[in-house]
């Protein structure tokens, strides 16, 4: 210890006192305070209380932090130890006059110098009561490490606590919440308390949640007082298992957006849907009741189970995401001086008024297409013939979709989520909390827009013509009567020329309605209004319909239940008491949420190759891939200093010039095979694992294309690829899509001989043959979907490189 020896500093005056504290409490508090003020953290190195035993009496013997031995450690790891032997000691008893506590320096001195600053000491700079209670006050409303930190130096200017004190005791306040239950038992203990519907379900044989929905009670309510319009898709990277987010929402009559419920699922098959769909009808409190109209994008298997789950409801398709990929699609295939004026033309087929007008804005945007079959093929493929009716004017005009074309609402209600979630990898309990707070701010808008359209009247509503819709119908509504109205001196009475379609799309009174008004000179009725838009509370008792009353009564099943009991022996008994206990206390659960970081939809293969310039761990939308080659193609016009430098690549593998440019930075190798006029079953064969000779060779038959390929794609359920001067891909006809899929690769060479081609893992594949469209069973689709990334990959590369 000789290294501090040579350091003396003297606090003796600073502590000398003769006066003298009532309590032990004060004490501790005065020479705490002195420390402070003189940069010396004083503690409590040994206190006793008297008792009536022998040797036990009332002292407090006080040291400095610095005092004890220095430890060495042996661990091998970095440490460190502030212990230097520090002499200084302060004996505090309860005076024999009974006065009081007294103070009695025995040692001032300190063999090591004192900080200029107590910033960042692990003693000092430990939160008091005070403190803690205003970090847990913070943290209950999600405010950040830092600025929980920067609120606590104002609020206590003195404080001199580091950032890690505010995670240790965020961590504490987290653990004395939760408690000895897992992640699931909270998570079931804080739907339970708020009152949530929810459901779950498990895989197979195991304990692992596999999909959870949930819905807040106040949510139920709204979708059940208005359930014409429901807008549904999912989201990604909003919890640290990966698994993908289906969010729900409705629109109020003051067309504010309103969550109805979230799930967590599995992967995002159409059963998946289906269960959670089953999960939504049941919300409904009425058996016949079910959405008008449900919104999403093109996602087929969403589509599928929304056609299984509520066949009467009208599946519209989102307009913003179908232009977005029309408009990228025409940037591939159109000169860049037609692309604006086929665009134009395009938003006027999805914009038609009527069957007739569609018909003749779709033939002149054939006209003007005439030579780019490849644009105008993708979006009457696509598109028009088999989804008109869900996106063009001319069908959903008739629809009362209430004014949602699109599914901004939904991506609009994750964007706010990931707000309040701050990152992507919390549990489901951060996940819970953060959509809770979220519904409690939303239901405070929604509650807050109900009363203003009830007590307040807008300027432009004032005359005698709305006199019955004022306080009864609420604002938006209005304004948009009030916009229709300014039609009325073009319109007229004449329906033909009004199109009607605020009537028949958002259910109030259109145009030449309004205008028999005005000459009848009476104010709009209230009864032409629909009933959705003259909604203005949600404080209302669900009403039960006849035939759903037996629904709600649990006494047979009760009974039954009872009976069932007694009549089991006690393995039994045990049984069905395990079964009914999971329902009665929830917080018992034995679930656990699935592991971390699983696969998704287009989830990533290894660890690592996240696809660069994507915000999730999806496949991207086709747009996407078209602005990210577009700016590739740019880059790569744009000479730069370093290109000049030209590094000599490897030995290029064998016939790889005999490929298509674009594909050959994507071959590994190419195998050959003995050219015995049986080479390509030889080649086949070695893909499946014989070896060449594996193969039944069959004595003067060539291995044609395409015939052979979609034998070989069925017979073995495998991708094959074929490249050369034509380039197909041959899926199987009539299996569904596998992700763990075999893809061979041949190519055919010398324009005589098929050899094996090593691929690198997610090349790009070329397109299908006509007859695999025409003659695979419906199934089959999905291998399209599987790999449409791929096969957009390989149409994009096409003409960039080309």
């Amino acid at each position: 210890m000789e290294i501090f020896s040579k350091i003396c500093v003297d606090t003796t005056d600073a502590f000398m006192t003769t006066e003298r504290f009532g309590t032990r409490e004060e004490v501790i508090r005065w020479i705490k305070e002195v420390g402070i003020d003189n940069k010396v953290t004083v503690i409590i190195s040994r206190s006793d209380t008297e008792t009536g035993k022998r040797g036990r009496s009332n002292k407090i013997i006080f040291g400095c932090d610095k005092g004890g031995k220095h430890k060495i450690s042996d661990s091998g790891t970095q440490s460190a130890s502030k212990k230097c032997g520090c002499p200084f000691k302060i004996r505090s008893t309860p005076a024999k006059d009974g006065s009081g506590w007294k103070i009695d320096v025995k040692c001032g001195l300190h063999n090591h110098g004192l900080p200029d600053r107590l910033e960042g000491h692990s003693f000092i700079g430990r939160l008091t009561t005070d403190e803690k209670q205003h970090v847990a006050d913070l943290a209950k409303r999600h405010v950040a490490p830092r600025n929980i930190l920067l609120s606590l130096q104002d609020k206590f200017p003195e404080n001199v606590t580091r950032i890690t004190q505010v995670y240790k005791h965020k961590s504490v306040i987290e653990k004395e919440i939760k408690g000895p239950r897992s992640e699931i038992q909270h998570l079931f203990k804080l739907i339970e308390d708020a009152g949530y519907v929810y459901w779950s379900r498990k895989k197979d044989d195991s304990e692992v949640v596999r999909e959870i929905f949930w819905a807040h009670p106040d949510s139920v309510k709204l979708l059940n007082i208005f359930p014409i319009v429901l807008v549904m898709d999912s989201t990604y990277k909003t919890n640290k298992y990966r698994q993908p987010l289906f969010e729900i929402v409705g629109m109020t009559s003051t067309e504010l957006t309103f969550a109805v419920g979230f799930a967590y699922m599995e992967s995002e098959q159409t059963e998946n849907f289906c269960w959670v769909l089953e999960k939504l009808k049941e919300l409904f409190v009425k058996k016949d009741m079910c959405p008008q109209v449900i919104l999403t994008d093109r996602d087929l298997a969403l589509m599928k189970a929304i056609e299984v789950v509520f066949p009467n409801s009208i599946n519209l398709l989102c307009r913003f995401h179908i232009n977005k990929n029309v408009g990228a699609k025409c940037k591939q295939h159109v000169v860049n001086d037609l692309q604006k004026t086929i665009d134009t033309l395009w938003m006027e087929v999805v914009w038609a008024s009527d069957e007739v007008e569609y018909g003749q804005r779709l033939h002149q945007l054939e006209q003007a297409c005439v030579d780019y079959s490849g644009f105008i093929n993708y979006v009457k493929d696509t598109w028009l013939t088999p989804h008109r009716h869900r996106f063009v004017g001319a069908w959903i005009n008739r629809v009362l979709h209430l004014g949602n074309t699109t599914t901004n609402r939904v991506e609009s209600a994750h964007w706010k989520l990931k707000q309040m979630l701050g990152n992507s990898i919390g549990n489901m309990v951060k996940c819970w909390e953060a959509m809770n707070n979220n519904l409690r701010l939303q239901l405070g808008n929604i509650r807050a827009s109900f009363q203003k359209s009830f007590y307040e009247v807008e300027n432009a509503h004032v005359s005698p013509f709305y006199g019955y819709l004022r306080g009864s119908v609420s604002r938006a509504a209005l304004r948009r009567i009030a916009e229709e109205l300014l039609r009325v001196d073009y319109v007229g009475t004449n329906r033909q020329i009004c199109g009607c379609t605020l009537r028949t799309s958002y259910g109030l009174p259109c145009a030449c309605e309004l205008g028999r008004y005005r000459v009848g000179g009476i104010p709009i009725p209230i009864d032409v209004v629909h009933v959705h838009w003259r909604k203005l509370t949600m404080e209302v008792e669900l009403e039960i319909g006849e035939d759903d009353g037996s629904e709600v009564d649990m006494t047979a099943a009760m009974d039954e239940l009872w009976r069932r009991f007694r009549s089991l022996d006690v393995v039994g008994k045990r049984a069905l008491r395990s079964r009914v206990c999971e329902l009665a206390y929830p917080t018992m659960t034995t679930l656990c949420p699935p592991p971390e970081k699983i696969k998704t939809k287009g989830g990533v293969k290894k660890k690592g190759k996240k696809p660069a310039d994507y915000d999730v761990y999806r496949d991207p939308s086709y747009h996407e891939y078209v602005d990210k080659a577009s700016q590739s193609s740019q880059r790569q016009s744009q000479p730069s200093q370093t290109s000049k430098k030209i590094k000599l690549s490897k030995k290029q593998p064998q016939f790889i010039v005999q490929f298509p440019n674009h594909i050959r930075s994507y071959i590994e190798d190419v195998v050959n095979v003995e050219s015995d006029g049986n080479c390509g079953f030889r080649v086949i064969a070695s893909l499946h694992g014989y070896g060449e000779d594996g193969w039944s060779m069959p004595p003067e038959k060539w291995m044609s294309l395409p015939d052979m390929g979609y034998l070989i794609a069925n017979r073995y359920n495998v991708v094959l690829v074929c490249l050369g001067n034509s380039c197909i891909t041959f899926f199987p006809m009539t299996s569904s899509h596998s992700p763990n899929v075999s893809i061979y690769c041949i190519g055919f060479v010398n324009q005589n001989h098929w050899v094996q081609v090593n691929m690198k893992e997610g090349f790009p594949l070329p397109p299908v043959t006509l007859d695999w469209k025409k003659f695979r069973s419906h199934i089959a689709t999905t291998w399209m979907l599987g790999f449409a990334g791929r096969m957009q990959h390989w149409q994009l590369l096409t003409p960039v490189l080309a």
